[in-house]
């Protein structure tokens, strides 16, 4: 097939970020337009022109297209176009619940004076998300994930004039740079290992024979160190794996993502649902290949993925931001995406990514339409909204059904296929926690969307003023999304749509096919577990039987440790108070007096000194040089003596 669809679906935002940066800006209606429209026009391409032949070929399905950008040498770089049926899905995924956030903020931001600024930076946002997406190679895909993250700071940040909205953005920033770097080392060692950058080579050469047991590095010569390439692509598979836990915000790098609630809610929603962090998830996916042939980069993989739901289900247990919250339900549900491709399953989650994205933009934006009501995020001054908006709240209600795996909404098949890995898990993988803590994890959901979805729109009115629905132009976006919620579970459960999500660049011989069987058994299981977490919600925030307060002083330093977040960002602020910064004002003395002082000016100070010296005896004196001569020749017979 032609490329140039796909051309036109990755430069569209950016020509309409250059011409809201440009002047266009100036003018709120043309802005709205063409970067609404750029987006709708992205996706109908994608939609009418790409997916009849994904969904006709299968997993045979590819577009690819290069142009030469850089030559060193004999090495030279492309930047060009991968479109398979993973790029695909992640593509409609992407501009589909994109345009419909692009739409919401119409109605959310209206009265914004910087509404042309904040959708000059969603277009660029979407171009560079659109990037990662469509990238055939390293190097193109890691400038695109430097762009995301530029685009991010910018909107995470777009209440600049708010501090907590100015420190969220350079947390974000800043902590993504830490992941970045040993991302782009990993880059380095794979290009170094195999000699290029494109995915599909890539792959190609470590799938060779024997590649694998080859020589990649020698260190100390014969008696050194002799570093196979199953060794150097261990080592590259987890460093890649940094650039990943920052994006997608997985432990320890996740503690940005909460912070960047400080923007606007169009933004947690784009960056929290579909895009942004579920950029880490895509990557994994695509260059599945360097992490298959070593048991113990898939082991960390699972084992990361699987903290990192759990722990991040904990600390939603114990918030009140409702935007928070769903912050934290997002890193609980990326951590299961990882989990599953940890196990050697991409199918299960890009199923997953596919199903969240519907289900959690439609949550972010409920949330939006509540704050938009009640001007507060603080679900413990909400209540009893039910009765006062009862479009958002239906539609919420169904999210969050979503969200707990409850049959047959699409959250029931995605995530319990997650949980049908976890039952009978690779020999790698196969220990006690990957068994059980997922299954904990989705008990933890239940009971937390339910305290969430109880405090939020049922009980007692705890609000101030008079909260009304929120206009068409927010709850229609969030309809069509609830409608996805719905039916995108069994519409893509099939063999040959899951067998699409798959990367081109997956070897053949690892397309085994995990999935669940919707049976009795396992609609009974997913039940029991939504029943235990929702239950137990019940009992303590609606029906009042059980005083939340008093489980609060019975779990004790459980709960403070939730409620702290487990503690890690003060940890980090105590690394960086007293190691990051007694180490660099060891660094800032150590400049002054040693080089500074020292070395620049006291080699000044040396010669200063010595050029007045010398300077004494430079006295135009014939009869002074003669003796000068003199005794120089004296003091030397008297040495040879």
């Amino acid at each position: 097939m032609s490329a140039q669809g796909a051309w036109l679906i990755l430069f569209l935002p950016l020509a309409a970020a250059v011409a809201i940066g440009f002047g266009l800006h100036r003018y709120r209606v043309p802005t709205l337009i063409v970067s609404i429209g750029t987006v709708l026009v992205g996706f109908g391409i994608a939609a009418f022109y790409y997916l009849p032949v994904l969904l006709e070929t299968g997993p045979s399905f590819m577009v690819t297209d290069s142009i030469r950008w850089v030559t060193a040498g004999e090495t030279s770089f492309s930047y060009g176009i991968l479109l398979d049926g993973l790029s695909l899905i992640m593509l409609m995924v992407v501009l589909g619940v994109g345009g419909l956030i692009f739409i919401y903020s119409l109605g959310y931001m209206k009265d914004d004076e910087g509404i042309t600024r904040f959708y000059g930076c969603l277009s660029l946002f979407m171009f560079s998300m659109l990037g990662i997406v469509l990238s055939n190679n390293f190097f193109q895909i890691f400038i695109h994930w430097e762009l995301v993250g530029v685009s991010s700071y910018l909107l995470i940040g777009y209440y600049y004039k708010k501090p907590a909205a100015s420190a969220a953005s350079n947390k974000a920033f800043l902590t993504n740079r830490v992941g970045d770097f040993g991302f782009m080392l990993g880059i380095l060692m794979l290009f170094y290992a195999t000699g290029t950058a494109n995915f599909l080579d890539m792959a190609t050469v470590i799938q060779s024979p024997g590649y694998l047991d080859e020589v990649a590095f020698q260190v100390g010569g014969v008696h050194g160190w002799t570093l196979t390439n199953e060794f150097f692509l261990w080592v590259s598979a987890t460093l890649t794996l940094m650039g990943i836990m920052g994006k997608s915000a997985q432990f320890p790098l996740h503690v940005w993502l909460p912070d960047a609630m400080e923007g606007p809610t169009p933004v947690s929603a784009l960056i929290h649902a579909a895009t942004m962090v579920a950029a880490g998830v895509f990557l994994l996916a695509r260059v599945f290949f360097i992490y298959l042939p070593s048991d113990i980069a898939m082991s960390i993989v699972a084992h990361l993925g699987m903290f990192t739901a759990f722990f991040a289900a904990t600390i939603a247990t114990t918030q009140f931001d409702i935007k928070r919250i769903l912050a934290f339900s997002t890193l609980s549900q990326l951590g299961y995406m990882v989990m599953a491709i940890g196990l050697g399953s991409t199918d299960v989650a890009m199923y997953h990514l596919t199903t969240h994205a519907f289900f959690k933009a439609l949550l972010f934006l409920g949330a939006g339409a509540v704050i938009h009501a009640v001007h507060t995020n603080d679900i413990r001054q909400m209540g009893g909204l039910f009765s006062r908006m009862k479009i958002t709240s239906t539609l919420f209600l169904i999210g969050t059904l979503a969200l707990c795996g409850v049959y047959p909404l699409s959250g029931f098949w995605s995530k319990d296929g997650i949980l049908h890995l976890t039952a009978q898990p690779p020999a790698y993988a196969d220990d006690i926690f990957i068994r059980w803590l997922p299954t904990i994890t989705a008990v933890l959901t239940s009971y937390y969307m339910f305290r969430l979805f109880f405090l939020t729109f049922v009980g007692k009115p705890r609000y101030h003023g008079e909260p009304h629905e929120a206009p068409k132009v927010m709850w229609m976006p969030m309809a069509l999304l609830c409608v996805m919620a719905i039916i995108s579970g069994p519409v893509l459960f099939t063999h040959e749509v899951l067998e699409s999500f798959r990367s081109v660049t997956r070897p053949m011989e690892a397309m085994d096919f995990h999935h669940i069987d919707g049976d009795y058994h396992t609609i009974l299981h997913a039940l029991m577990i939504f029943v235990i977490g929702a239950g137990a919600a019940f009992v303590s925030f609606w029906a009042g039987w059980v005083n939340p307060e008093t489980i609060k002083k019975m779990l004790g330093p459980v709960h403070r440790l939730f409620d702290n977040r487990w503690y890690i960002d003060d940890i980090y602020a105590w690394i960086i108070e007293n190691i990051q910064q007694n180490f660099a004002r060891f660094c800032d003395g150590f400049d002054r007096i040693v080089i500074i002082g020292c070395f620049v000016n006291g080699s000044a100070w040396l010669t200063r000194a010595s050029g007045a010296v010398l300077s004494r005896y430079q006295t135009g004196s014939v009869r002074t040089y003669a003796l000068l001569f003199a005794a120089g020749v004296a003091a030397l017979l008297a040495l040879n003596l």
